[in-house]
């Protein structure tokens, strides 16, 4: 994948759509999320999350992940859960399921970004990958929901700490001369190296080179226990991934995820 500066290989197989499905033929866009961890694991964007349970909450399964696999074929994950930040415009998120391969029957393990709570200097170039196109189209199959991925770059031009410009977000967050477009919320946003270091929230209506982001750091806030129970009750005949999972109890659930935060979530655990 191309970001700022750099090119990461397969970097655009970690970030999907999240659809809402009303009825079995027929999809809305909500938002963009990428994946943090290769049971399936994600991030996306707290108002897309919360637009998504007021789905879920009138129907089991009517939002997922549209995930493209290796054969080039894209499906329909249901999300399971969401645990919200209170303040942040950050969500973490569960599938309901594992993807797996028809003909082999192992399961798919998504490829998953890179993440950093430290932010680039201001005035630094800085990129995103999202789902913000989409279209209804009539092919041979009948009518399909094509969607449409890109990438978009600007700078980041400022850091609020206390207040800010927008009455959507709480500070922290930051100001960029993105241009997002509805549908790009939740996506990651890169530094020049291609880690991320923060989630795409929102610009003002109209604006084409504005848009405010919030620093991926916030995830570190989460609570996730029933992530962690989940994730215990597949790792059992594992021992590596077992002691993986116990570290996360320690509080390192999301933090061995940041590479500032993996040497003192390590550390905890040998002492554990």
């Amino acid at each position: 994948m191309q970001n700022a500066d750099k090119v990461i290989a397969d970097g655009r197989l970690a970030t999907f759509a999240i659809l809402g499905r009303p009825t079995l033929d027929s999809f809305a866009l909500i938002g963009t999320g990428f994946y943090l961890q290769g049971m399936g694991g994600f991030a996306t964007a707290a108002h897309v999350a919360l637009e998504a349970e007021r789905h879920l909450a009138e129907m089991p399964d009517s939002v997922g992940i549209a995930r493209t696999l290796p054969n080039g074929r894209t499906h329909f994950l249901p999300i399971w859960k969401f645990f919200v930040h209170p303040t942040a415009d950050v969500a973490f998120g569960i599938p309901r399921y594992e993807f797996v391969d028809d003909a082999s029957g192992n399961v798919i393990r998504p490829k998953v970004h890179s993440l950093s709570s430290q932010p680039p200097p201001i005035g630094t170039p800085i990129s995103t990958w999202a789902y913000p196109l989409h279209a209804v189209v009539d092919a041979d199959e009948g009518r399909v929901f094509r969607l449409q991925p890109d990438f978009y770059d600007g700078l980041l031009e400022e850091r609020f700490e206390d207040r800010g410009p927008s009455v959507k977000l709480t500070p922290p967050y930051f100001r960029t001369s993105i241009n997002l477009h509805g549908g790009s919320s939740g996506g990651p946003v890169f530094d020049a190296d291609g880690k991320v270091f923060g989630i795409a929230s929102c610009g003002y209506d109209g604006a084409t080179d504005i848009a405010f982001v919030t620093p991926a750091g916030s995830l570190l806030d989460l609570e996730i226990a029933a992530y962690l129970r989940l994730l215990r009750g597949r790792t059992n005949d594992n021992p590596a991934a077992s002691r993986r999972a116990r570290s996360d109890r320690d509080g390192c659930a999301l933090g061995l995820l940041f590479e500032g935060e993996r040497r003192r979530c390590l550390k905890r655990t040998s002492r554990s």
